[in-house]
């Protein structure tokens, strides 16, 4: 039966006036709890107990829990858990707007490390085990309707902002998904910054479609036409008719095609001769592809053999040291060239142990049997070997053109001597005669007429790829820019006119004041300076600031105009990741929204005032 007395405190102190506070002060509580935020908590067991009912505190006391708390702490300092409302009391404002923070801070974290939303079910008992009113993380479904295009807002506001005014290049490319939608991404580089701005969904993907929605994007995001001084894509015909659209409106910028992927269409017009190569490189993936059984046995094959003759550069190995470890081949990628030919380069070491390993296997499968038969025939596997050493030592310098273009730096005032000299080097391979060590080998234990046959075979190939690189090269009017941003390489001053007269086409230069003639002057007197042996171009420029603001400002300008597409290439790759089998009922909103959360990351920080 209830006591009398405590039914009639409770009367008494119903409402307003029965506190935490209260509660935590009555003299058989004295000194167990403390109040933070309305919210009653043990000192002891650290978690909050309901105040509202006595018999609950009573109770809680009572436990053993509590117990074996007060037990292990004695002789320990007092400690005070934190609630979630204290934790954001540092934010300000009202109770109820910083609960909101706390869920927009949590989304972009969420966004940032690319974690679904719909984790946070898992995430609660956590929250809440180790955090006082953790329970206060509201459900995956209002965080996805509610809160992820409030943080959106938030930042497309800041991106507008860290863009006003900005010169930049725009950067399009398109995809399809795994869902079989076609996807267009927008990317815009600040000199060294990149920003995703926009990722849209279309029905289908033509020049007027893209014209079009490039002209959309570039408005809702506050880009002035006038402020685009680039348009980079890569080098299909609809993105070339789309530029033709555009001309007349993005009147201070030049179309750009994308370098790495012209060096992809050159890289794959040198070898398309070799079928055989081909077959054999196709083969040897679908042999391996979802078979993690037979990768297993190759391992355990590979580690049987006795250590094979192995190409020094390749592996990184020098005399006296031990054999590289046993490894997969390079699966090829049909979109990266670069990929293929490392698989080549992998497979002309490895044919021997191939043809021991297949010999081994138990399938029937066409691929299967077209690898014994290619191997087991003393003539085709001599002529795969040749071809493979030929495309081995012939196409690095393609391939480390391509690797080098593929960072992030900036690349326009080298461009047109690496693209100069690689056009050099398919020219001489059109009429040489010496291809390689190993190709040389091979060639030299042929009939001379079989002999004359492949090196007409090689020549063929040097032409085709220079067909290529002058096909899209020849009349580009990237390339005319190029030339003249050499003069903002103080490495390359020396080979290029000192007139400012002669960079009228640089944006800038045209007309250019007293002032700015004076400052031309000035760098024209600093180039012939020494340069360290660790010569970065950014920093250099940068450092010039502080003598030759203005044109300093025009050279970063000039030689962070983007090159290449690969930064939208990067934020497909980014989109597949988030576009899993798992997430596939990801609304088009919700995955553009989380796509540009994470490619940008935390924008709102990085704002430049």
């Amino acid at each position: 039966m209830t006591d009398p007395k405590k039914r009639k405190i409770s009367s008494k102190l119903h409402g307003d006036k029965l506190t935490a506070e209260y509660r935590a002060g009555e003299k058989a509580f004295k000194g167990l709890f403390y109040v933070e935020d309305k919210t009653m908590i043990c000192r002891f067991c650290q978690h909050s107990v309901d105040w509202v009912r006595r018999n609950t505190v009573v109770d809680h006391i009572a436990s053993k829990k509590h117990a074996k708390a007060v037990e292990l702490a004695k002789g320990k300092p007092a400690e005070r858990q934190a609630t979630l409302q204290s934790a954001f009391r540092g934010s300000g404002g009202t109770s109820q707007e910083r609960r909101g923070n706390f869920q927009k801070d949590f989304i972009r974290m969420m966004a940032t490390a690319d974690i679904p939303i719909e984790k946070v079910a898992a995430m609660k008992p956590f929250l809440m085990k180790y955090c006082s009113d953790g329970g206060a993380l509201t459900s995956a479904q209002n965080l996805r309707t509610l809160y992820l295009p409030r943080v959106f807002e938030d930042h497309a506001i800041a991106l507008k902002a860290t863009l006003k005014d900005k010169l930049v290049s725009v950067i399009v490319d398109e995809t399809t998904d795994h869902r079989d939608k076609s996807v267009l991404n927008i990317v815009v580089g600040d000199m060294d910054k990149l920003y995703l701005i926009d990722v849209i969904f279309m029905t289908e993907c033509t020049a007027k479609s893209l014209s079009k929605t490039v002209l959309t994007s570039l408005t809702s995001n506050s880009i002035d036409f006038d402020n685009v001084c680039a348009f980079v894509t890569d080098n299909a015909a609809y993105c070339k008719a789309a530029w033709r659209i555009l001309e007349p409106i993005l009147t201070s910028a030049i179309h750009v095609g994308c370098m790495c992927h012209i060096l992809n269409l050159v890289g794959e017009d040198f070898v398309k001769v070799f079928k055989e190569v081909k077959q054999f490189v196709n083969d040897i993936r679908n042999a391996f592809k979802r078979q993690p059984a037979r990768k297993r046995r190759y391992l355990r094959h590979l580690s049987a053999q006795p250590d094979a003759e192995e190409d020094g550069e390749e592996d990184g190995e020098e005399d006296g040291e031990p054999a590289r470890s046993a490894c997969l081949p390079p699966e090829p990628c049909a979109s990266r060239w670069g990929t293929w030919e490392k698989a080549v380069a992998y497979h002309s070491t490895h044919l021997q142990e191939y043809a021991s390993f297949f010999d081994e296997e138990a399938s029937n499968a066409d691929n299967i049997n077209r690898i014994r038969v290619v191997l087991g025939d003393e003539g085709k596997r001599a002529r795969l070997q040749l071809e493979m050493n030929f495309i081995k030592e012939s196409t690095p310098k393609i391939q480390f053109t391509l690797t080098k273009f593929e960072g992030n730096s900036p690349f326009a005032p080298v461009m047109y001597a690496c693209v100069d000299d690689l056009m050099s080097y398919l020219m001489r391979g059109t009429t040489k005669v010496q291809f390689g060590p190993k190709t040389d080998d091979g060639l030299s234990s042929l009939p001379h007429a079989e002999k004359n046959r492949y090196i007409e075979t090689f020549h063929e190939c040097f032409t085709l790829a220079l067909q290529k690189m002058s096909k899209h090269t020849d009349s580009s009017m990237a390339m005319d820019f190029y030339k003249l941003a050499r003069v903002f390489d103080p490495r390359q001053v020396a080979t290029v006119s000192h007139d400012i007269a002669s960079y009228a086409n640089l944006p800038g230069l045209s007309n250019p004041p007293d002032s700015l003639q004076e400052e031309w002057a000035i760098y024209m007197s600093s180039a012939k300076d020494q340069l360290p042996e660790d010569f970065k171009l950014h920093e250099f420029w940068k450092a010039m600031k502080l003598r030759i603001p203005r044109l300093a400002q025009i050279a970063l300008q000039t030689i962070w105009l983007k090159t290449t597409s690969v930064d939208t290439e990067r934020s497909f790759s980014q989109y597949k990741t988030l576009l899993t089998d798992k997430r596939e009922s990801l609304s088009e909103p919700h995955t553009k929204q989380l796509l540009m959360l994470r490619y940008n990351g935390d924008v709102e920080k990085r704002l430049v005032v």
